[in-house]
């Protein structure tokens, strides 16, 4: 109960991450205004959080279409997308690392594009309920709260080096969480 709590804490993560977002620049202070349009912000957040249910939800009703087929390899399929979301949490830590993925969000098409890539991981573990089911038939409400928690958790933060590292460190240990329930799941 507990390492499923912390699987879906860590597979929303990204959504904090990717909060920084929602700020505008100053263009003549180089800096990222994140006062303004609270409205609009806790808008955006919402979006990214259904985002992350919704993918989780596609991805479920895909592996239930084809995972049955596979039910002697279930431990090893298990370990195989939780490693996947692992390397793609890594990818994304060194990206945050770099700064290569601050980037904002100026209209609803970029945000829905947003919505849609960091669902990814979601729906990577979506595919995975045939034989992993953290919150049977809630888990997509769960995600959805715990990302629109962590979205707004992380737009109350100022912009700042010290977020970046954060969010660098918080990112590198849900990767870890979840390689953990990979391995996990073989034993």
């Amino acid at each position: 109960m507990f390492l499923d709590i912390l699987f879906i804490i860590a597979l929303t993560f990204p959504v904090a991450a990717a909060s920084t977002a929602f700020g505008s620049i100053n263009s003549e202070q180089l800096k990222i205004n994140n006062e303004q349009r609270w409205g609009r912000n806790l808008m955006f957040a919402l979006v990214l959080a259904l985002g992350q249910g919704l993918m989780y939800y596609l991805g479920s009703l895909l592996g239930g279409t084809f995972m049955h087929l596979l039910t002697k390899l279930s431990k090893w399929i298990i370990f195989a997308l939780c490693f996947s979301i692992f390397y793609r949490m890594l990818m994304n830590t060194l990206k945050i690392r770099k700064g290569e993925n601050l980037y904002f969000i100026q209209n609803m098409k970029q945000l829905l594009l947003l919505s849609i890539a960091l669902g990814v991981n979601a729906f990577i573990a979506g595919l995975m309920t045939e034989f992993y089911v953290p919150f049977p038939n809630i888990t997509p409400c769960m995600m959805i709260g715990v990302a629109f928690v962590w979205s707004v958790v992380s737009m109350m933060i100022p912009f700042s080096k010290m977020k970046l590292t954060f969010n660098r460190l918080i990112n590198f240990i849900s990767a870890l969480i979840i390689l953990v329930k990979g391995f996990l799941s073989i034993i």
